[in-house]
């Protein structure tokens, strides 16, 4: 009896970082059915990590729960190849910092009403989830806690969608902010956060502003020549006046800012709600339409780069390479029949359980794989999952993630951030125990695939006849 097709079918590779990687995948289902889906992978070496995978589930936890169309939507969790992944909906355009990068290569700023409404858009999801309650009426306390421009995402039809809740505070987090520590971008920290203070949702609110302040200047607000540095620039939190790098900004937009970027948080804007509900007040008073469609109009020019790009790569090296990552990150099944054989119909779904209580997720991750169960105490310093926007990593005073004593003034140290993403491969031949079968499996297809490809590339003319 042949074996039913895999369910989640990888297409390529999207992005990648020194934690996980992002793939644009097909997902199957009855009939023909298929839907393109985004799959957040962990990095296999990374899966023996705890406190790492605990922040992961974090984010899956939360992003299962918000279904809004200005929040990236989570479908499904699972475990296969002994790591986990997260599919969620695929966006198809670019993330706010690509738009803001492109913008300057232009040498202009965003329009100021596009600036506005993505702004807005971004304030009505934070609001959704920031008023997210149980089934019993009682606030989940969501704050995001990581909102920058790479975590806000731009479709190419206009949509703008806000990803990546894996530093969100929540009533139900399983990982727990230790004291002291600060967790996300430095640049787009609030002042309370700097300073290891508690935040709520008042710390988004002062992010997007931030974000609101760069779009309109061109320029970032909060960077210094070091991380230390930067962290003391949000805690002094002086905010230039924006019309002195944009002379087109209202009087009007600039006192809302203001009040959006405030020291202290009673003086900020309380919500969200309130904070997109004065800028839509001013959208209203500028006085020139704008929608989605502007918005794209950012956004295409970007997209169609990228097509041009991929494009330009199907050559012959281009077309064998494909068919390998193809072979080589197919998410097979750990689930197991009645006689213990594995089965390939899809990844194994991992039980969130409930969202109010996460006492049993010990229990749960009892399930997980041997070599994460088999893994003693950690010392992994948990990152922000949101670093896969570059693939080669940032400086560090570009306000990359890393966790910050306040006790020392001193970075804590995180796991180094490689380049490139570590070669599968060589993964699979560090780790003979656990993928000595599937390895030899594996170099077999890579092999046959490779011969295939070089075949066909001959007698389709790639390769040039001498």
């Amino acid at each position: 009896m042949p074996q039913p097709a895999q369910r989640y079918k990888v297409l390529e590779r999207i992005a990648a970082g020194g934690m996980a990687e992002v793939f644009r995948a097909e997902s199957a289902g009855l009939e023909g059915f298929k839907k393109l889906v985004a799959i957040k992978r962990v990095l296999p070496h990374l899966a023996e990590k705890k406190q790492f995978i605990g922040m992961f589930l974090d984010e899956a936890r939360v992003g299962a729960h918000l279904s809004h169309s200005n929040c990236v939507q989570v479908f499904d969790i699972g475990v296969g190849d002994n790591t986990y992944f997260i599919v969620m909906e695929f966006v198809d355009g670019s993330d706010l910092k690509g738009v803001i990068e492109h913008r300057k290569t232009l040498g202009q700023p965003i329009p100021v009403e596009e600036a506005c409404l993505i702004t807005v858009r971004i304030c009505e999801g934070l609001a959704y989830a920031h008023e997210l309650v149980d089934g019993r009426g009682q606030s989940l306390h969501i704050v995001h806690r990581d909102m920058s421009p790479p975590n806000v995402l731009l479709t190419r039809f206009g949509e703008v969608k806000i990803v990546d809740f894996g530093l969100a505070k929540a009533n139900s987090q399983l990982e727990k902010s230790e004291p002291g520590i600060i967790k996300g971008k430095f640049s787009y920290l609030s002042p309370e956060a700097a300073q290891g203070l508690p935040v709520d949702a008042r710390t988004d609110v002062f992010a997007v502003g931030i974000i609101l302040w760069e779009m309109l200047a061109g320029r970032r607000l909060f960077l210094g020549e070091s991380d230390l540095e930067t962290v003391r620039l949000v805690q002094r939190a002086e905010i230039p006046p924006l019309r002195e790098f944009n002379p087109k900004i209202p009087a009007e937009l600039e006192r809302v800012l203001q009040k959006g970027l405030a020291a202290d948080p009673g003086k900020r804007y309380q919500t969200a709600r309130e904070f997109g509900r004065d800028l839509n007040q001013i959208l209203f008073h500028i006085g020139r339409a704008v929608s989605s469609f502007d918005v794209s109009q950012l956004v295409l020019p970007i997209w169609r780069e990228r097509q041009r790009k991929k494009k330009d790569k199907v050559d012959k090296g281009a077309i064998i390479g494909s068919l390998i990552d193809e072979a080589l990150f197919e998410f097979s099944s750990l689930e197991r029949d009645s006689q213990g054989n594995k089965s390939t119909v899809g990844a194994v779904p991992v039980s969130l359980g409930s969202f109010e209580d996460v006492h049993n997720w010990g229990d749960e991750m009892s399930n997980e794989p041997p070599a994460v169960r088999e893994a003693g105490p950690m010392s992994y310093e948990a990152g922000n999952l949101a670093a896969l926007e570059d693939e080669t990593p940032p400086p560090r005073m570009s306000g990359s993630p890393s966790r910050f004593s306040l006790a020392t003034g001193l970075a804590a140290p995180t796991a180094p951030k490689p380049s490139e993403p570590p070669d599968l491969a060589n993964e699979l031949e560090a780790e003979p125990q656990l993928r000595k079968s599937k390895g030899n499996m594996i170099g077999i297809v890579v092999l046959l695939v490779a011969a295939a490809a070089a075949a066909g590339a001959w007698f389709g003319g790639l390769v040039p006849h001498h």
